[in-house]
């Protein structure tokens, strides 16, 4: 899903530190300049641990929470536990300049906004899963593919990379370029063999120009959008040696009436068991980046208040090697979860203060 730049939403897909080096000036400027940046001392004072909470088979438990720590805390409370992960959304930058300073590092005067304090505050073991585009919204309708793949955009990704990694992010999650087989995402991978190997090409630079620079130890994580317009995965999968992880995105939604509605969900054309079945053949470990329940109607064909499917899911995650799952907290799945007592049993039986997903610490 691919959100607006704006401080509330997410949706059709989903939205809402920056520490300039105290040596070098990127290219919108010099980062000491602003005063609303991360200064070297709050760096000190707010460094990530060195040990990231996701691993290979960690279950990490992340939620979305629209952008905002006050909704977080009304998600913790509803299900009965804190979070330490959390998935926020860089993919709408409106240009390169946005893109490399990603808005959670600088958004220090919203406090419920400001997830770069939240996930970097001392005491605190913390991690986020940032959702990056692969480029902004103002390279839409270039030849992208071309430029990407001939590593044209490397020194952004490489200015991103340093600026994460001088807030205190360093470990993250990159979810880059997530849901590109939707042909309504900026950065749809095609129809034909040709993007895809292009597409390919500009994922794999991305990556490598992101690792490149000292101190990131980011996972990268692969994600497709589930089922709704099924491209081979061995066609357009950039390779074993920059993706860490292999995700899919799966609402309880396009189920017909009448269908099973799980056993539609886990076996349609690159749905869930396809992707479990891809990422096993790679010795790769299993995300599912956005879940939730999904409104019903002709147009949705989602299932409403639908305890089976959260039993479902979390039985994915007990029985697979899953690095992390996160809810999508917002607009219906937050909706439908906050009303329903029953879903709402299912997912803290799961995934709540006694979850029983969770694999143990590694």
């Amino acid at each position: 899903m691919r959100l607006p730049f704006t401080p509330q939403a997410h949706m059709s897909s989903a939205i809402a530190l920056l520490l300039a080096s105290a040596v070098a000036c990127v290219c919108t400027g010099c980062a000491g300049s602003d005063p609303s940046r991360p200064t070297v001392t709050d760096r000190a004072r707010h460094a990530h641990p060195s040990a990231a909470l996701i691993g290979d088979n960690t279950k990490t438990d992340c939620v979305y929470a629209a952008e905002s720590i006050g909704v977080l805390s009304a998600f913790e409370n509803l299900v009965e536990r804190k979070f330490d992960c959390v998935l926020v959304y860089n993919n709408a930058s409106p240009n390169w300049a946005g893109w490399e300073h990603p808005w959670f590092l600088k958004e220090q005067g919203i406090p419920s906004r400001n997830w770069w304090r939240w996930a970097t505050a001392p005491g605190t073991h913390r991690q986020l899963v940032i959702t990056q585009g692969m480029f902004p919204s103002d390279v839409d309708g270039t030849n992208w593919l071309q430029a990407g793949a001939s590593g044209a955009y490397d020194a952004y990704a490489r200015t991103l990379a340093r600026n994460l990694v001088a807030a205190g992010l360093g470990s993250s999650v990159i979810r880059l370029g997530h849901e590109a087989n939707l042909s309504g995402s900026p950065w749809f991978i095609g129809t034909t063999r040709q993007s895809f190997q292009l597409w390919d090409e500009f994922w794999r630079q991305t990556v490598l120009a992101m690792r490149s620079v000292p101190g990131a130890h980011f996972l990268f994580d692969w994600c497709i959008n589930a089922h709704v317009e099924p491209i081979p995965l061995a066609e357009w999968y950039p390779g074993n040696d920059v993706v860490n992880i292999i995700g899919i995105d799966s609402y309880d939604e396009g189920v017909p009436a009448g269908d099973d509605r799980w056993s539609t969900l886990y076996n349609q054309p690159d749905g869930i068991k396809a992707v479990l079945q891809f990422a096993a053949a790679h010795g790769k470990p299993v995300s599912i980046p956005e879940w939730g329940l999904w409104t019903p109607g002709p147009g949705t064909l989602g299932g409403g208040n639908d305890p089976a499917y959260i039993d479902h899911i979390a039985s994915v995650v007990r029985n697979n090697p899953v690095a992390y799952q996160s809810y999508f907290y917002n607009l219906a799945p937050a909706a439908l979860l906050s009303a329903d007592p029953q879903s709402r049993m299912a997912y803290q039986l799961h995934f709540g203060g006694g979850s029983d997903t969770t694999a143990p610490a590694p």
